[in-house]
């Protein structure tokens, strides 16, 4: 997965900077209050969430479980993270669930358990290099495909954003879906949301087969 260490190692230095020096949920995770909550919206998107089991990686502070529970949804949630710091004021600051937040690297550490929704939102946008980058979120995608028993969402910033800047990572829509197709060809692309970002969705069964099983 090309220079992977180092990505990590930037990636925590990143956020737990951000972290450090910052009072809310979305600055904390270098998004605006806007933004943030356009990209929660969207996740929600995913499917029936309703006492459904749910994994966030990348959780972060935790902000999408406080989201789920703003819009009454109630699930059984699991937060990972591979920054110890994120995960240690993610457990102070939810201590009725701490235990749900780990530190775990998808990619590396053995997942013992499935779950039937996994979202991830644009947890690998910082820029190392194109290799490096799409080779992490490829694989990030297909261990998300591997542990849902239903479907997964994954949100990252666009390559056709008009605006840019050099510490972020653009990803081209249509590479992301021929290597998802590879794999799952039950999917849809929301490009609707904000103009610098898309989520894809990826489903273990086809919508048709899961309408004609209710």
């Amino acid at each position: 997965m090309g220079n992977y260490d180092q990505y990590k190692k930037i990636n925590n230095t990143f956020f737990e900077k951000l972290i450090t020096n910052s009072n809310d949920d979305h600055s904390a995770v270098g998004q605006s209050s806007l933004s943030h909550k356009k990209r929660f919206d969207t996740m929600l998107k995913v499917g029936h969430l309703q006492d459904s089991t749910l994994l966030d990686i990348g959780c972060g502070l935790g902000s999408f479980y406080d989201f789920l529970n703003q819009c009454q949804l109630n699930t059984t949630y699991t937060g990972f993270d591979i920054s110890e710091k994120m995960i240690q004021k993610a457990k102070k600051q939810h201590p009725q669930i701490a235990e749900r937040f780990i530190l775990k690297d998808i990619l590396e550490d053995k997942v013992d358990s499935n779950f039937d929704y996994i979202v991830s939102v644009g947890p690998l946008n910082l820029f190392l290099d194109e290799k490096t980058n799409y080779d992490i979120t490829l694989n990030l995608m297909e261990k998300m495909f591997k542990h849902a028993n239903k479907g997964f969402a994954f949100s990252m910033t666009s390559a056709l954003s008009r605006k840019k800047n050099n510490d972020t990572f653009y990803y081209d829509a249509k590479m992301i879906i021929s290597h998802l197709e590879k794999y799952c060809n039950n999917y849809r692309l929301d490009h609707s949301y904000l103009p610098h970002d898309f989520t894809i969705f990826g489903y273990k069964d086809d919508f048709y087969n899961s309408e004609n099983k209710k």
